[in-house]
């Protein structure tokens, strides 16, 4: 599931029950076709209903926040995107979406509440020949769509899997299947390097604690996240894995765990310089050394699951493990952008999406700036 709705302008609840194992690309292919007659397209969601479409969708509604920037990565254009939430109208607004694609701020957003409800009158005036929607939060927010005649693609979330799938899905509904199958490859094969990169990592593992909320409480992500997983993936510990999923937590517990880096994620508007200027911060061992960064945020956010995951691997690894380069990071974002989006980020752009001057004043940030 994505997380409750996000109030960041550039400042899920995460399913993180899966660990992250290799991407089933060939499963996520498998369970979805878009082959028929004609032109006609069978597209299967992850409920297991085949939706049969005339042609390759061509007006698209998505509510769950990461559908409108994973499908405007895969169509590498904002031309078939109807209506999207506000919260992920307020995200692509406020990052380089937005540059990439001025057109996306005109794009009609009121279409469903905080809680992912559907406004279906407004979904209706858009007279999409598709909707994405949570599968998996209860049929209250599904079914008035079904019962409404709307063709309705049920997804779920919370891992590198479902990742892949919603790319196989929402490449064979815009009829570019070959779109999906190779971004879907790509994302195994950055998978693959990041674990290889990380086995020649030598040394002590830094313990590592993921922020997912800091101003209005503590909440940190635990064993069993996607977070987690991408910390023990470029080889380092998670602090927080002695709890489960995102946990509230207080400042005592984070004083007992001590972690030598602290991540602040990009789901409210928390910066390194509110943990520095925090006395009661003093005593921690990622504030006594300065390694306290917030997480970057691109196309999306990325700390939770996205196309864009494999970029905060790059980071993190060279976070935990700082050699005095940026790990190859700025050429990986150039290159990925072009790829996803057909354009490249130009200095400035990246310096927003990486924080450098937020995050500036924490130790071995240098290799990350742009100047």
């Amino acid at each position: 599931m994505d997380s409750p709705p996000e109030a960041l302008p550039r400042r899920t609840v995460l399913k993180g029950a899966v660990a992250l194992g290799a991407v089933t690309v060939m499963a996520a292919c498998g369970r979805s076709s878009a082959s028929d007659s004609g032109s006609r397209l069978k597209v299967t969601d992850q409920r297991g209903k085949t939706l049969r479409l005339d042609g390759p969708a061509r007006r698209i509604v998505t509510i769950p926040f990461p559908a409108a920037s994973i499908m405007i990565a895969v169509d590498r254009s904002i031309t078939h995107i109807a209506g999207m939430h506000s919260a992920a109208w307020t995200a692509a607004r406020d990052s380089v979406l937005s540059d990439f694609f001025p057109g996306v701020v005109d794009i009609p957003h009121d279409i469903a509440s905080e809680t992912f409800a559907p406004n279906v009158e407004s979904v209706l005036a858009l007279k999409p020949d598709l909707v994405v929607q949570w599968a998996n939060q209860g049929d209250g927010i599904i079914a008035p769509l079904d019962n409404a005649g709307l063709s309705v693609l049920g997804v779920e979330y919370g891992n590198l899997d479902d990742v892949a799938r919603w790319i196989t899905m929402f490449s064979e509904a815009l009829g570019k299947p070959d779109r999906g199958r190779a971004m879907a490859t790509r994302l195994k094969a950055d998978q693959a390097d990041a674990a290889a990169t990380a086995a020649k990592r030598t040394g002590a593992k830094p313990s590592v604690l993921y922020f997912n909320r800091f101003v209005e409480g503590l909440k940190v992500a635990g064993s069993g996240t996607f977070n987690d997983d991408y910390i023990r993936l470029v080889g380092a510990e998670n602090a927080g894995a002695g709890v489960k999923a995102l946990a509230d937590v207080d400042l005592e517990q984070v004083l007992s765990w001590d972690p030598d880096i602290i991540v602040l994620g990009n789901f409210d508007a928390a910066l390194p310089s509110d943990v520095y200027g925090d006395k009661r911060w003093k005593d921690v061992a990622a504030v006594r050394s300065r390694r306290v960064y917030k997480a970057p945020i691109g196309g999306y956010r990325w700390d939770p699951p996205s196309h864009e995951s494999p970029l905060m691997w790059r980071w993190l690894g060279q976070i935990a493990y700082p050699d005095g380069t940026d790990g190859g990071l700025r050429t990986k974002v150039l290159s990925d952008y072009q790829y996803f989006y057909n354009q490249a980020p130009d200095a400035t752009q990246l310096a927003k999406m990486l924080w450098t001057e937020e995050n500036g004043a924490s130790a071995d940030y240098e290799p990350f700036s742009t100047t």
